[in-house]
């Protein structure tokens, strides 16, 4: 029995669709006419001003969530601008300071919101490569550094204009984890 029932339901919608369609025949979308896929049939469109084909964003493209029954537009407020590099390569300098002073030279690169470079780091004379990657929110960074002995910095930076300061903390799968200070800057 519910069966027949949601069938009738099922057929008097598709009946009230045809005959809306009958009444103003001007206004439905022709599969073969790209203008016209571009274009909603205001029969369609509810009184919310949400258009049902794309439930996700109103007739003026504003997202709107449905919260406790109702479409409520959503302010997505002022955008902060992210941090950008001076330039599409940039070269580095670092030094960070804990118990061995270490420098660290990279050549760094930014696509959106991700940092990553590579370049060497001198301990007590010794250099070796290493690589960096980071991400950048405003003028606060987080980048990690390998070194090729696989000793992980883990730093957290400010950055004012062409200057970094902050701290990291170091990690190694022989050395016993430390931490320190980290200043450099941007040439």
């Amino acid at each position: 029995m519910n069966y027949i029932k949601s069938l009738a339901s099922v057929l008097i919608l598709i009946f009230l669709t045809f005959s809306a369609t009958a009444q103003d025949p001007g206004n439905f979308l022709n599969p073969g006419d790209t203008a016209s896929n571009t274009v909603v049939s205001p029969n369609i469109k509810n009184a919310t001003g949400v258009d049902p084909l794309n439930p996700t964003q109103d007739l003026k493209g504003v997202a709107t969530p449905v919260i406790m029954g109702k479409n409520t537009p959503v302010n997505p407020g002022p955008s902060q601008p992210k941090a950008r590099l001076l330039s599409p390569s940039n070269k580095w300098h670092l030094d960070l300071q804990d118990t061995k002073d270490r420098v660290v030279d990279l050549e760094m690169y930014q696509s959106s919101d991700a940092i990553f470079g590579r370049g060497l780091i001198v301990v007590e004379s010794v250099s070796q490569n290493v690589t960096a990657i980071g991400t950048v929110s405003g003028n606060k960074l987080a980048l990690d550094i390998l070194s090729s002995d696989l000793s992980l910095f883990r730093l957290t930076l400010t950055m004012s204009g062409k200057s970094l300061s902050g701290d990291y903390h170091s990690y190694s799968a022989s050395i016993v984890p430390g931490h320190g200070i980290a200043m450099g800057k941007i040439s």
